[in-house]
C-alpha cells in the first residue's frame, strides 16, 4: 500500500528514507526529491547503509519528468521537437505569450521549469498509459522527500504514479512549504501550501494511500516546537508536536530581546540570524539569511528579525498568512535550543524578555 508520512521538523523525514531502503530487499528502487541539496543528503546517508547492489537511484523530480516522460513520449505529441535540457527560468517567464510547444520549450530545446509538469501531464496522458507502464517495468519503488514542494500538475503526475503498480512512499511536512517547482503552475491552487494537507487527505479517501501523521522532534525542544505549532493555523487540523529533545543549556526557549540590547545577546549566544528578505531591517549581524534559504538546517540557536505581521502574532497572537506562518515556521525550528526575536518594547509582549 502507498504511504504518505508527514512528519513535523525535525521529525526524521529523510532518514525514514535511508531506513526503508537499507533493508536488504533487491528491489529496484528510485529517490526523487525536489531541491539539489537535498539529492547530496540522500546519497551522503545511502551510500553507507545500502550495498552496491541495492543502492537506489537519486534524482531530481525535474530530471524525473524529463527522462522518463517527457524525452520517451514527447513525439506523441509535438513529432520531431528535440529536447535536449532545462532551462531553468530565475526572472520574468520568458515564454508567457507564447502558444504551443514554443510555450514549454525554447529554441535550443530547453524545457521550461514553469511549465515541466503541465508538458509532462500532457504526454502522460498521450501515451495512453504506456509511460507509467514503462516506469512500472523499471521500479519497484519510488520514494519522494520533501513531497510538500510539489505543486499544480505535478500532484496530477503524482496521483497517476499512486494508481500505478509502483509502491510509493512520500514524505514531508506540509507547514514547510517554502519552495515550490514552479511559480507559474496554478493547476490544485486550492491545496498550495500548507492547504495541501486536504490533498493528501482526499487521497487517503480515494484509498490510493495510507497517510500517517510523525507528531515528534528530535531537533528543538519543547519550548520551541510549541511556539513553531502555534504559528500554524488550528483550522487544518495538524496534530501537536512531541520534543524528545530534553538538552538544557541554561539558555533555553522562545525570547524578546530589544534592539539595543541585541549586539550583548548576539555576541554571548552566537546564533544564526535570520530575516523574511533583505528588505527586513537588521542590527548588528551583517550575514543574516533569508528564511527561504534557512530549510534543511539544524542550529544551536536562531535569531529572528520579524516582520510587522511576525511581531503583530508575537504581540497579540493576529494569524498569519499562510505563506508567512511557513516561513516563520521554518526559521523558528532550525533551532535546538533557542529562538530569539528583536522588538522594540518587549515589555509590552507575554514572551519572557532577554537582558544582559
Amino acid at each position: 500500500m502507498n504511504k504518505a508520512l508527514l512528519a513535523a521538523a525535525g521529525g526524521r523525514k529523510t532518514q525514514y528514507i535511508v531506513d526503508c531502503c537499507s533493508n536488504s530487499a533487491a528491489k529496484r528502487r528510485l529517490v526523487l526529491t525536489f531541491a539539489l541539496t537535498g539529492q547530496d543528503v540522500l546519497l551522503e546517508r545511502l551510500w553507507p547503509v545500502c550495498s552496491s547492489q541495492t543502492v537506489p537511484e537519486v534524482i531530481g523530480w525535474y530530471t524525473f519528468l524529463l527522462d522518463h516522460i517527457i524525452r520517451p513520449y514527447l513525439p506523441l505529441l509535438h513529432p520531431g521537437v528535440r529536447v535536449t535540457g532545462l532551462n531553468f527560468v530565475t526572472g520574468n517567464d520568458p515564454a508567457v505569450r507564447e502558444r504551443g510547444i514554443s510555450r514549454y520549450i525554447d529554441n535550443h530545446g530547453g524545457v521550461y521549469n514553469t511549465r515541466i509538469a503541465k508538458l509532462a501531464f500532457d504526454v502522460v496522458r498521450a501515451s495512453d498509459g504506456a509511460a507509467v507502464d514503462r516506469l512500472e517495468r523499471i521500479y519497484d519503488e519510488i520514494y519522494i522527500d520533501e513531497v510538500q514542494d510539489l505543486v499544480g500538475n505535478d500532484l496530477d503526475i503524482l496521483e497517476t504514479l499512486l494508481k500505478s503498480r509502483i509502491e510509493l512512499t512520500l514524505v514531508g511536512d506540509v507547514r514547510q512549504s517554502i519552495l515550490r517547482t514552479s511559480r507559474s503552475d496554478n493547476k490544485n491552487r486550492k491545496v498550495q501550501g500548507i492547504a495541501k494537507i486536504d490533498w493528501f487527505r482526499s487521497m487517503e479517501e480515494m484509498r490510493l494511500c495510507e497517510l500517517e501523521y510523525c507528531s515528534s522532534t528530535w531537533r528543538c525542544n519543547q519550548t520551541i516546537i510549541d511556539f513553531a505549532d502555534s504559528v500554524i493555523p488550528d483550522r487544518f487540523g495538524l496534530p501537536r508536536t512531541t520534543s524528545h529533545q530534553d538538552e538544557v543549556t541554561g539558555h533555553d526557549g522562545v525570547f524578546l530581546v530589544a534592539p539595543s540590547d541585541v549586539p550583548a545577546y548576539l555576541e554571548t549566544y552566537r546564533p544564526v540570524c535570520y530575516r523574511d528578505s533583505k528588505r527586513t531591517p537588521t542590527i548588528g549581524c551583517a550575514t543574516a539569511t533569508n528564511f527561504g534559504l534557512s530549510k534543511g538546517v539544524t542550529v544551536d540557536r536562531v535569531f529572528i528579525y520579524p516582520t510587522g505581521p511576525i511581531r503583530d502574532f508575537l504581540k497579540s497572537g493576529k494569524p498569519l498568512i499562510d505563506t508567512s506562518a511557513c516561513k516563520l515556521y521554518v526559521a523558528a525550528t532550525r533551532a535546538k535550543h533557542s529562538v530569539a526575536f528583536m522588538v522594540e518594547n518587549p515589555q509590552q509582549y507575554s514572551l519572557p524578555q532577554w537582558t544582559p
